[in-house]
């Protein structure tokens, strides 16, 4: 009896490891028959069976519409002539400003708080208005200059002192500088409207106002 039970025993404990063995090794086979699903980041494309269309003209960030060079609404007969007033006046303002800043910085005497002040005014208005006549010219389809270079040369005003500046001094060079541009500022309001734009000649307009301000604003200081 004690040998059959042990015969019995054995058998038993040889089945269950022959089940054991037979279930690692199908496991381990459909492992491999099983196809991987690849690691995605958060970069990759999300797939999809469906195809992919092709980037527009706006995704490869092409805009060139040659039609669009034709959208300036002044005339192009006029433009060259509005263009021989705005540009000179963009760099006289331009000059102005790096004059009035250049006597704000080095102004001396009794008058320098106000005048200090009113100098640092004058630079902002001269630079706005700079920027706007600039602006004009690009709308109507033509490039501007305002590089220092062609300030020096185009400005058509004296090389502005350098060094510490007097109160009287200032004065005297402003307001003979700025009513030298306003004089040529308001020949410009005639000669543009003259030549059929009123748009551009109201501008000047607007811009022959600001000029004569700042003239009498200096003029009366010295009288």
């Amino acid at each position: 009896m004690k040998r059959t039970r042990t015969s019995v025993g054995q058998l038993l404990t040889g089945l269950f490891f022959a089940f054991f063995i037979n279930t690692q090794s199908g496991l381990a086979q459909q492992r491999t028959n099983t196809p991987t699903t690849p690691t995605t980041t958060a970069n990759d494309p999300i797939p999809n069976n469906r195809p992919t269309a092709p980037p527009t003209g706006s995704q490869l960030g092409n805009y060139r519409n040659e039609q669009a060079d034709n959208w300036i609404p002044l005339e192009a007969s006029k433009r060259q002539a509005i263009v021989t007033d705005l540009q000179p006046t963009v760099t006289e303002l331009l000059q102005l400003y790096h004059d009035a800043k250049q006597s704000h910085w080095n102004l001396r005497g009794p008058l320098y708080l106000s005048l200090h002040e009113a100098l640092q005014e004058f630079a902002d208005l001269f630079l706005d208005q700079s920027d706007l006549i600039a602006e004009r010219v690009l709308q109507i389809g033509q490039p501007v200059d305002g590089r220092p270079d062609v300030l020096v040369q185009t400005s058509g005003l004296p090389r502005y002192p350098g060094g510490y500046l007097s109160d009287r001094q200032v004065l005297a060079l402003m307001d003979e500088r700025v009513n030298t541009v306003a004089v040529r500022v308001r020949q410009r309001v005639e000669s543009t409207s003259k030549n059929g734009d009123e748009v551009s000649s109201n501008k000047l307009q607007d811009l022959s106002y600001q000029l004569d301000k700042i003239v009498w604003k200096l003029r009366v200081m010295q009288q």
